[in-house]
């Protein structure tokens, strides 16, 4: 039903992978692997994948520059989904992350892997092209200042490029969330507050409350009563939990 490709310069990280997607994947009827970013980049052209496990440190050309190389293509190659594998924790990891992108590190987990392909099976069918997630990476990734990234959020009427330095705050309605944005701008994302809670965490978002995640560049003060202000004129109420763990900190 699927094609898959995995591109890693490692013999043996190709075979357990193959071996792993043939016991634990039945959905993947065709695999093929590369062992350099060239022959990877090739094979992307004449076995179409849906899906490439991609290397992200790889000799001469890293997984990046693979992602680069095909950009030059134009926007009617982006028809393929991409699972990233790495030994390391990056900075790029968090790119990949703030992308909407999975990764997994290595040594593959089975469990790990089964998720990550399943999160690929929700996708699909997707009117949101996969390669829409990519490019965004692939402008990421050449972005060097963080706050400039941009976050992809899905809404009822397509995807939206949100940079990270303009989101004031998120505020969770079941299982949607609402992004406050500066310039009075407001828009409404289908997935849940914990899943943009994981992208933002390390660009300086807190959740305040289980309902709340906001910028720290927008906090203005915050109140004894745990009460937080923000410059837009906003008013959060810090949990009880929260308030308690906030004000027993040091300093």
């Amino acid at each position: 039903m699927y094609r898959a490709l995995v591109i890693d310069d490692e013999p043996r990280a190709c075979h357990v992978l193959e071996i792993l997607a043939g016991k634990y994947l039945p959905e993947i009827t065709a695999f093929k692997t590369a062992l350099s970013p060239q022959e990877g980049i090739s094979l992307i052209r004449s076995f179409k994948p849906h899906l490439v496990f991609l290397d992200v440190e790889m000799p001469v050309l890293n997984g990046f520059d693979v992602l680069n190389a095909i950009d030059t293509w134009g926007a009617s190659r982006w028809d393929f989904d991409v699972i990233f594998t790495t030994a390391y924790h990056q900075f790029a990891l968090q790119a990949i992350k703030v992308s909407a992108l999975d990764y997994l590190l290595k040594p593959i987990d089975i469990d790990e892997l089964r998720i990550a392909f399943d999160k690929f099976l929700r996708r699909q069918p997707q009117p949101i092209p996969p390669g829409v997630l990519i490019k965004n990476l692939v402008h990421n990734l050449k972005t060097p200042n963080p706050s400039q990234h941009k976050l992809p959020i899905p809404t009822t009427e397509g995807m939206h490029l949100l940079t990270i330095a303009d989101i004031i705050r998120c505020e969770a309605d079941n299982n949607y969330t609402f992004f406050y944005l500066s310039g009075n701008r407001r828009f409404c994302a289908s997935k849940t507050l914990k899943e943009f809670e994981t992208m933002l965490r390390e660009h300086d978002f807190v959740r305040v409350h289980k309902s709340h995640l906001v910028n720290l560049q927008f906090v203005e003060q915050i109140d004894r009563d745990g009460t937080v202000q923000l410059t837009n004129g906003t008013a959060i109420r810090m949990s009880r939990r929260i308030r308690q763990s906030f004000f027993s900190k040091p300093g």
